[in-house]
């Protein structure tokens, strides 16, 4: 680097100034000015040497790392120069050196028996520190274990040599897997964060699997060969806990401070970020000021000195006091350097704030009660059950076994069955069942406490697919009444088919067979193949009957038109064997509601038509559609699934809105249209004005087939702004509709239309491309990166293509994962079960944020939300519009607050519109809302000026 000879002669005039040994360096570490101190401490010239040259070589590496860091910023540490056959130890202050390089100041460490002392006390600190801590710790250079300590060569099942100068990738279970954990690490260490992962698998020397939590920090993140720090938990016990009683358990942050004579002389940053004391601010205070009064802070010390005076360690659970008076829970690990010098020596503490997990232990407590209290009041038997045993079952169980005060805990399964050849046979085909990743159900010949047999339906699965050979649960039902009623039935059916035979025997087979040919066919070309019901050409006979009646009678009949409201969604993300399922079980219901004499016909698809002839007035046509309304209401159960399905039906009558078929199916049809634009599940009568709705309505959706081409989507964005300081933290991305003659079309006019022709699959992607390339583009006009929320319809999150589609999406615009986040409606979280964990879990891997949208307004399983990876809930406006003036809705929001706290969730208010609500809200403790109160959704345009105008 060429220096000006002005400045050169500056640092040198400076550098002579300087009593200690002195000297400047280059970017490149090279000593380009030095004063004579330093030379005589050489032992000779050293200008043009490298730096690290003057250092023993033992500790070059080290030196290197030091001198390389000194350039950004001030550093002070001790080392040795390579002095006669000892080496010399000294103190080092550097300075960084404009526009590049250091200058270095060498001291004497007091004198050389002292500055080895000194040196040999601090790596006494340190050693004691990794030793005895009850995790693993290892650093690590590239591909490469440096150095590790004791606990983690023992959880591995290797001794620390066998890890040390080897590859990390051999406690990975392949290669690839640790070339995907490290790739994923240093895409958080390079930022200069800490890393974590809470489960990561691994692989002993024996070749079992072992869990751990994983924490690492890089020791300079702009130099991978600087080093990292890693810090590894064996959490394998936790994680089978954790999967038996489902819950998320909260990872323990761990502090580390140095006393002593009771005097806090270091500790680290999670100690500080415990205690709440910024870096130094404690240094040289009494351990005091961490308790609650003196007694606490006396007997403590009473208690700790007198066990750590005899060599061993201190643990203890206590609470402690914060710096700003609050208190917590803390698990208290105690360490002397060196036991003979307990009163003056330096002590070691380790402190991990329990105080979340405390509270947590009661939540669980209360939520097992909560369950057994459910599971004892259940009317099937359930029944855990591992390694041929059971563990735990309800009431019902016993009952059905005839075992009272849990004496069926821990017995023995093959004793629930009569013989071994039926429980050898039930274990096999269990064994099967489980291996192929299915459920298993079957009935099967079990025996009481006291002897009698009895048939029972049993129903098992695993409690982790992944661990097939683990726990299961298991439902069983008493199905004896059934099976004898059915071999009653079967026994009578089989005597009536002897008596039909007796007296068809007479008749010649090929007149059956003709006759029964004839009959099927019939019924196949006026009757629905899935369900049974007329079909439209049995239909349209019927209503032509029904019309020459209704003419010659003089009376009225009536068409209901039924549409089935969100039926495809059903279909799409459960498949044809559900949407089928359903199909027939609403046959079944409008069968069971209309009178003998009216027509119930499937048109195709989700449509079906109510013929009702002998129609009085229009009245009984509403009190049909009531009926048909609240039979359609109850949930229909199918493979562990509550599908819920509503009608939309549209009336008309003849003759008054009509007098031939084809008018009156029209009609209905259209008076259908209009039920769904009212909101669904509700009935219409047809009115003229309706032509006009359903041609809008088909212009509209005509026209939106060809509005992303035509690219009159645009995109609007609406900030979400912090309660407590009114800063924008992000911007919800709302998607709005240009039409060429309407102007904006609101977003309940287009989008529903979007879900059900499909269109919203290629409109959802386009809507996240766009914001991510504006979110680029922003940050390269020089405005903040704020987080955008976007929206994921419940057609969209179940297509197959979104995971590929969202990682083309990051990787083509560049935007950072993190900056995204997708918010799904809770129904569409809830209604598909293994595969929503898994598409979440494929998103979240990714790096992007996930939130719950619309909340309260669906049906959740706390079961399933508690192991969803979403950080973040929105409140839906329905309870925030009359939050000042509705005590059920602040109630409502002080519970959504309470749960979302519990599972470590944000919270955003959703329509804040007056100071009023969100007073409400900063004292339930939300953290963010949006609303007209802070803003309207505006284009990108003014969104840009918005955050000028903020940062």
């Amino acid at each position: 680097m060429d220096r000006g000879t002005s400045t050169a002669a500056l640092v040198a005039d400076a550098l002579a100034l300087i009593a200690a040994p002195a000297c400047a360096c280059d970017g490149e570490g090279t000593i380009w000015a030095a004063n004579a101190a330093l030379v005589e401490l050489a032992g000779g010239d050293v200008v043009g040497r490298p730096l690290v040259s003057l250092f023993c070589p033992r500790t070059a590496a080290a030196m290197a790392v030091e001198i390389r860091l000194s350039q950004s910023g001030e550093r002070r540490w001790d080392g040795l120069i390579e002095h006669g056959t000892t080496g010399r130890p000294v103190e080092v202050r550097a300075k960084p050196l404009s526009p590049e390089g250091a200058t270095f100041v060498f001291g004497d460490v007091l004198t050389f028996g002292d500055g080895q002392a000194a040196l040999r006390g601090r790596l006494l600190e340190q050693a004691a520190v990794v030793e005895h801590a009850p995790v693993g710790i290892a650093v690590t250079l590239p591909d490469l274990v440096k150095s590790c300590n004791p606990r983690m060569a023992e959880m591995l099942g290797y001794a620390p040599e066998e890890l040390i100068n080897h590859s990390p990738a051999q406690v990975f279970a392949s290669r690839a897997q640790y070339d995907a954990f490290i790739g994923e690490a240093v895409l958080v260490l390079t930022t200069g964060s800490l890393f974590e992962k809470s489960e990561v698998p691994l692989r002993r020397r024996d070749g079992s699997a072992i869990w751990c939590r994983i924490r690492a920090k890089a020791v300079d993140m702009s130099a991978r060969e600087a080093g990292t720090v890693w810090i590894v938990e064996d959490v394998t016990d936790a994680r089978q806990a954790l999967t038996e009683i489902q819950s998320i358990m909260t990872n323990a942050t761990i502090g580390i401070f140095f006393t002593r004579a009771r005097t806090i002389t270091r500790y680290n940053h999670c100690f500080g970020s415990m205690f709440g004391y910024a870096p130094g601010e404690v240094l040289g205070r009494s351990t005091r000021v961490l308790y609650t009064d003196d007694a606490a802070f006396d007997a403590m010390g009473r208690t700790a000195y007198g066990v750590l005076g005899q060599g061993g360690s201190f643990k203890t659970e206590t609470t402690m006091v914060r710096r700003d008076g609050t208190r917590m829970w803390v698990n208290m690990i105690g360490y002397a350097v060196n036991p003979e010098e307990l009163g003056t020596g330096t002590m070691i503490w380790m402190i991990e704030d329990r105080t979340g997990q405390k509270a947590a232990e009661e939540s669980l407590r209360n939520a097992l009660l909560e369950n057994q209290a459910i599971l004892d009041n259940a009317v099937l038997g359930i029944a855990v059950v591992e390694k041929g045993r059971t563990l735990h079952c309800n009431r019902k169980m016993e009952e059905l076994f005839g075992h009272r005060g849990g004496s069926i805990e821990g017995l023995p399964v093959r004793e629930l069955y009569p013989d071994d050849a039926g429980w050898i046979a039930a274990r096999e085909q269990t064994r099967r069942d489980f291996e192929a990743g299915r459920v298993h159900m079957a009935e099967y010949e079990l025996v009481r406490r006291d002897g009698k047999r009895f048939w029972a339906r049993l129903s098992g699965r695993p409690f982790d697919m992944a661990d097939r050979g683990g726990r299961s649960v298991w439902l069983i039902d008493d199905v004896t009444a059934q099976r004898e009623a059915a071999d009653a039935l079967r026994r009578a059916r089989d005597e009536l088919e002897v008596r039909v035979q007796e007296r068809t025997a007479e008749l010649q087979a090929e007149i059956v067979e003709r006759r029964q040919a004839e009959a099927r066919v019939h019924h196949m070309a006026y009757h629905d193949a899935l369900t049974g019901l007329p079909n439209r050409a049995l239909l349209s006979d019927r209503l032509d009957r029904a019309l020459l009646a209704a003419r010659r009678d003089g009376m009225k009949l009536a068409l209901l038109f039924i549409d089935l409201d969100r039926f495809k969604t059903i279909n799409d993300s459960l498949g044809h064997l559900a949407g089928d399922h359903l199909l027939k079980e609403v046959a079944q219901r409008l069968c069971r509601v209309v009178r003998a004499s009216d027509t119930v016909a499937r048109l195709g698809g989700d449509e079906f038509v109510v013929l009702v002839p002998d129609v009085r007035a229009a009245e009984e046509c509403g009190l049909v559609g009531d009926k048909i309304i609240a039979a359609l209401a109850t949930p229909v159960e199918f493979e562990g699934h509550s599908l819920h399905i509503s009608p939309s039906i549209g009336i008309c009558l003849y003759p008054d809105d009509g007098d031939d078929a084809a008018g009156l199916m029209r009609k209905a049809d259209a008076a259908m249209y209009y039920a769904k634009a009212a909101g669904r599940n509700n009935y219409q009568y047809y009115a003229e004005p309706m032509n006009a709705a359903a041609a809008r309505h088909f212009e509209m959706e005509t026209r939106l087939r060809g509005a992303l081409l035509r690219e009159e989507f645009v995109l609007f964005y609406q900030p979400i702004v912090g309660v407590q300081d009114g800063r924008v933290h992000g911007l919800e991305v709302l998607l709005r509709w240009r039409h060429p003659e309407q102007g904006l079309v609101a977003p309940d006019d287009f989008i529903p239309i979007l879900e059900e022709n499909g269109l919203i699959v290629p409109v959802g992607e386009w809507v996240i491309r766009r914001a991510c390339e504006q979110a680029m583009a922003w940050q390269r006009a020089g405005l903040p990166a704020l987080p955008l929320a976007v929206n994921l319809s419940a057609r969209q999150f179940m297509h197959r293509g979104l995971i590929q589609s969202i990682r083309a999406i990051v990787d083509d615009t560049g935007i950072e994962p993190g900056l995204l986040e997708f918010e799904i409606t809770e129904t569409a979280l809830m209604q598909h079960g293994g595969q929503t964990l898994e598409t979440l879990g494929q998103i979240y891997r990714m790096g992007i944020r996930l939130s719950i949208d619309d909340f309260g307004t669906g049906y959740s399983s706390l079961a399933y939300l508690k192991r969803f990876p979403v950080r973040k809930i929105k409140i839906d406006r329905a309870f925030v519009r009359d939050l000042e003036t509705s005590s059920e809705d602040q109630a409502i929001v002080a519970a959504i607050m309470a749960l979302a706290g519990s599972l470590g969730m944000d919270v955003v208010a959703e329509g804040v519109e007056n100071e009023a609500q969100l007073a409400l809200l900063r004292r339930h403790g939300c953290r963010y809302a949006q609303g007209y109160l802070f803003a309207r959704p505006v284009d990108a345009k003014a969104i840009a000026g918005l955050l000028q105008d903020v940062w």
